[in-house]
């Protein structure tokens, strides 16, 4: 009989990332494998262990874009993450560590495969706390998609690539709300926002997609938005 500890050796060795180059049926078994035994502390070595540009990178290098089924099931085990680990955990997974970079993968994928537009909605959900959808809608998703893919800006290699921030036109709009996403899922000030009022939360979220046009590269929007419903919060209670 196996003992537990050399079972638990056997289960995290086969955490591992799929290949890429495999057949889809065998990624999506082992994305299937590895979501349903994921905890905390083997979610943070997996993140870790993560080939550091995203797995459409690894896709695009092995020519299996066409996996729609690879990309569902490893939307799912992105979801199911989330909440295990810590967001800088989950983001060394992407180019650079940047979360405007993640943004810009998933929304590559729903421009490759339009049929798993729900599936990076509700990753986008999670990541942004926002379990009621007040942030962003399916038709938001499909029209930053369609948006982006106008704005890759690369010749050499074709869309997507790795589908980092600078593939694109950096002055387009749907390009700046993109990275305005990511921004809102990497501030710990703001998730902590939408776990106490998301109704608010996402008030500051519309109002930052809103003047994205406006915002200074010398200062921290977001920051300065949250800092203003901090201001008013306590004038409220101080009336009171």
């Amino acid at each position: 009989m196996i003992s537990r500890e050399a079972q638990e050796i056997v289960k995290e060795m086969s955490l591992s990332w799929p290949s890429a180059h495999d057949d889809e049926s065998k990624i999506i078994e082992q994305f299937k494998f590895i979501r349903e035994h994921l905890t905390k502390e083997s979610g943070e070595k997996f993140c870790a262990a993560s080939p550091g540009c995203g797995f459409l990178m690894e896709l695009y290098d092995a020519g299996h874009l066409h996996y729609e089924g690879a990309f569902q099931s490893y939307l799912s085990c992105l979801r199911t993450l989330v909440p295990l680990v810590a967001r800088s955990n989950f983001l060394c997974m992407f180019v650079k560590n940047c979360s405007g970079c993640a943004a810009l993968q998933f929304l590559s994928i729903v421009y490759l495969h339009p049929i798993l537009e729900n599936e990076v909605n509700c990753l986008f959900r999670e990541l942004l706390c926002d379990s009621h959808g007040d942030i962003l809608h399916r038709n938001d998703i499909r029209q930053l998609a369609l948006t982006i893919r106008l704005v890759y800006k690369r010749q050499d290699f074709p869309f997507p690539y790795m589908a980092s921030c600078c593939d694109f036109d950096w002055e387009n709009e749907g390009f700046k709300i993109a990275k305005a996403i990511g921004e809102l899922f990497c501030s710990d000030k703001f998730l902590e926002l939408m776990k106490r009022d998301s109704t608010v939360g996402a008030q500051i979220a519309h109002e930052l997609f809103k003047t994205i046009e406006e915002k200074d590269k010398e200062y921290n929007h977001l920051q300065t938005l949250i800092a203003k419903y901090q201001e008013s919060t306590s004038e409220n209670e101080l009336d009171t």
